[in-house]
């Protein structure tokens, strides 16, 4: 591996606009197994939605150009690495670990005593870079996109407050949601527009959102696969619903199966991984 310059400078997010960390996020995701590309609405969006802090991220910048960016969500003492990628001329030279480590700094500063991320399967590289960081793997969370045409005939769920449905849900979950969907993140989602929306049925409830004929489900909770498909189905019968998506949904979660049974695809896969600060 190459040595890391000597004039590697490693400055506040914050110190960049909204432009410019989109345009630093799309060169450092340049090349991955994902494609990424996002633009200073959506980077705007992340920062509220998702509680990253700009002044905690970092960025690195090497004579005077920027190489690679981290951000970090802080909700308490749970912290989240919000994306971290290095610009393809500056990558294997260390700039990475030196990224990971000034952000596990600033987490442990601001009170997080567990910080989590996602890594992509297809990237070996990156995970065993988190690896000798101290993170371990907990879970493989799976982003699906259901196309399809939902079956003709079959149950179908009923429409409901997406309030009542989020506390239904909070009550039957047996595993925490991953950052994008968690309470938090839906509470900021809960005030903005597009507006939420929520279905239930016997064993299982669903909130989601529908933007330019994609629903997003935000949080999904079934007691097996066959509710779960009713879910799923309803959702995807709405009018003017053309795909159904889901981010980072357990592979162990009955909506994994249900998804798998009527020929979605499973666009990604990654691992994610936590590490205890102290």
């Amino acid at each position: 591996m190459a040595h890391v310059a000597d004039d590697l400078k490693l400055l506040p997010a914050s110190d960049l606009d909204l432009e410019g960390l989109a345009k630093l996020f799309n060169a450092a995701y340049e090349g991955y197994p994902v494609p990424m590309h996002v633009d200073a609405g959506a980077i705007e969006f992340m920062l509220e939605a998702l509680d990253l802090a700009p002044e905690r991220s970092r960025v690195a910048s090497r004579a005077g150009e920027p190489v690679g960016v981290v951000m970090l969500g802080v909700r308490q003492a749970r912290g989240w690495v919000g994306g971290m990628g290095v610009v393809a001329a500056a990558r294997r030279t260390g700039v990475g670990m030196r990224l990971m480590r000034a952000i596990m700094d600033e987490a442990r500063a601001a009170g997080v005593r567990e910080l989590f991320l996602e890594v992509l399967e297809q990237n070996p590289s990156a995970r065993t870079l988190y690896e000798r960081l101290g993170f371990r793997a907990r879970r493989r969370l799976e982003v699906w996109t259901y196309a399809g045409a939902p079956p003709m005939a079959g149950a179908r769920a009923q429409a409901c407050d997406p309030r009542s449905a989020r506390n239904r849900i909070r009550a039957a979950r047996t595993a925490p949601e991953p950052w994008q969907r968690a309470d938090e993140t839906v509470d900021r989602l809960d005030v903005s527009t597009p507006a939420l929306r929520a279905v239930t049925t016997s064993g299982g409830d669903a909130v989601y959102r529908v933007n330019d004929g994609r629903a997003s489900v935000l949080q999904l909770v079934a007691s097996s696969e066959a509710p779960a498909g009713v879910l799923l189905d309803t959702i995807r019968s709405r009018e003017g619903v053309n795909v159904v998506r889901i981010l980072n949904l357990p592979s162990t979660d009955p909506a994994s199966a249900a998804l798998a049974a009527r020929e979605a695809t499973c666009d990604a896969a990654q691992t994610e991984m936590s590490v205890q600060l102290a």
